[in-house]
């Protein structure tokens, strides 16, 4: 008869289960040495706690600050009181730029602790795990410093308006976008680099139209709270509006890295800060940035000089950066070539296009009888007549097959006349043919309504009226200041 070992195999499993795990702390307890006397040293695996009620060690998690490298298995402590004091050996001392923490919470705090040559130490007041770290100065700086945005579509494109063509030169740390018209153009000069640049302007060039600074992309907004100090800053943009006249000219930026050496410094000491449980403002205060900029500016020692700013984490902090300022300030490396940028600015040979009008070139809007008794007043085109219809003059009215005449009323629009009878006498081959229609350079259209000496043209809008005969001494013809883009003949 079989006899069936299954639940005794489950009841032996879940006895070993119980000794190992069924007080906690049991297992890990027995791994250190209990201590030769009250209040004495437990041990294990090199790791050496003073004075704890229980101790167990711990492995080193999963998630751990990025910033610090684990140096090894930690220490999970459970006491009623005191302060117990925790060595955790470390292979060999830690390389410049490397402090001793320990790292506690999950991997998400660290607490200050110092190295005696051969072990990371420091005293806990809680209860808790913890694990011995060297935190990672150059790390820590370089993860407040904002990496550079994407380039945008304008950078380096020209602009053209009114036959004006405006085009920037290429130049780094900045990216230049610029647009053309009404006889103005706009620069607006993107930064992207690490440090803050003093522009240097043309003569006669008017202070930014506008001024944005973009959102910085490290968890800590770097660049974006303190006041511009007159300087283009990482992530920042300012636009300058330029008449043509002004151009060609040059924009010089020269690195100014003291406001942003002390910004940065305030922000690594913020990122410290929140690593240990000291602060939870996602970003330091406006206030304390502004106080760093302008602290930073020209100090022999910025960091030094940022005592008065009341930076995040206190002593602690402070202790802690002063001891490794050389490796943050180091990975900070905010340093950055002079630029100039170059706007130069081309205008294209123009002229005013002179167009003989067709009589087929009208569509007709309306078709009328009237009379055609004289030449045209407003041209002197040989097949032009001045005819009217129901009280309504139109002039000039040009003949065409038949007793017809068409008389635009604007370059593609025109009244059909039919006439009785024949026309009046033409006037002579190669008479003067005077524009009779303007179209300018904004698109409004205008009629001839008067001959000399009273040459007028009633506009579209129904209010223009220019006076006088268009000024045709340059290729490009105006009429009062208004440009001319085509003469009707």
């Amino acid at each position: 008869m079989a006899t069936d070992n299954r639940r005794a195999r489950l009841a032996l499993t879940a006895a070993v289960v119980v000794l190992l795990l069924g007080a906690v702390g049991v297992l890990v307890q027995q791994r250190f040495s209990p201590p030769d006397s009250p209040g004495g040293t437990l041990t294990a695996g090199g790791i050496e706690v003073d004075a704890p009620a229980g101790a167990g060690v711990r492995p080193v998690p999963a998630i751990a600050v990025p910033m610090t490298r684990g140096v090894g298995d930690g220490v999970e402590l459970g006491f009623g009181s005191g302060r117990p004091r925790v060595r955790i050996p470390v292979a060999a001392a830690p390389s410049p730029g490397f402090v001793p923490v320990l790292v506690t919470a999950g991997g998400t705090r660290l607490a200050p602790a110092r190295f005696d040559g051969r072990r990371v130490v420091a005293d806990v007041d809680r209860p808790g795990a913890y694990w011995g770290g060297l935190l990672d100065l150059a790390a820590l700086a370089r993860a407040v410093v904002p990496d550079p945005g994407p380039r945008p579509e304008c950078a380096g494109r020209a602009s053209s308006a009114g036959g004006v063509t405006v085009e920037p030169g290429p130049a780094r740390p900045v990216w230049t976008c610029v647009s053309a018209g009404d006889g103005r153009a706009s620069i607006t000069l993107i930064s992207h680099a690490r440090v803050p640049y003093r522009l240097t302007l043309p003569p006669g060039w008017p202070e930014p139209a506008a001024r944005t600074t973009a959102a910085a992309t490290s968890p800590v907004q770097l660049f974006g709270r303190p006041r511009q100090r007159d300087l283009l800053w990482p992530g920042s943009t300012e636009t300058f509006d330029v008449p043509f006249a002004r151009l060609p000219a040059s924009i010089r930026g020269d690195a100014e890295p003291g406001p942003a050496l002390g910004v940065a410094l305030a922000s690594v000491a913020h990122r410290a800060a929140a690593l240990f449980g000291l602060t939870t403002a996602p970003e330091p205060a406006p206030d304390v940035l502004t106080c760093a900029a302008d602290a930073g500016a020209g100090a022999a020692d910025a960091w030094a000089a940022l005592r008065p700013c009341h930076l995040d984490g206190g002593d602690v902090v402070r202790g802690l950066l002063t001891a490794g300022i050389g490796p943050v300030t180091g990975a900070l490396a905010l340093t950055g070539p002079a630029f100039t940028v170059a706007v130069t600015i081309s205008r294209a040979q123009r002229f005013t296009q002179t167009v003989e009008y067709r009589p087929g070139a009208g569509r007709p809007t309306a078709r009328v009888t009237g009379r055609c008794d004289a030449v045209s007043a407003v041209t002197g085109r040989h097949d032009a007549y001045r005819c009217s219809a129901a009280g309504v003059t139109y002039d000039p009215c040009f003949a065409e097959t038949g007793p017809r005449v068409v008389c635009p009323t604007s370059a593609t629009k025109a009244v059909l006349l039919t006439h009785p009878g024949a026309l009046p006498a033409p006037p002579d081959q190669g008479g003067t043919a005077d524009p009779f229609l303007l179209t300018l350079e904004n698109g409004q259209q205008c009629l001839a309504v008067g001959a000399a000496p009273d040459v007028r043209y009633a506009c579209a809008d129904g209010r223009t009226v220019l006076r006088g005969a268009p000024d045709t001494s340059n290729p490009l013809w105006t009429i009062e200041a208004r440009t001319i883009a085509k003469a009707y003949t």
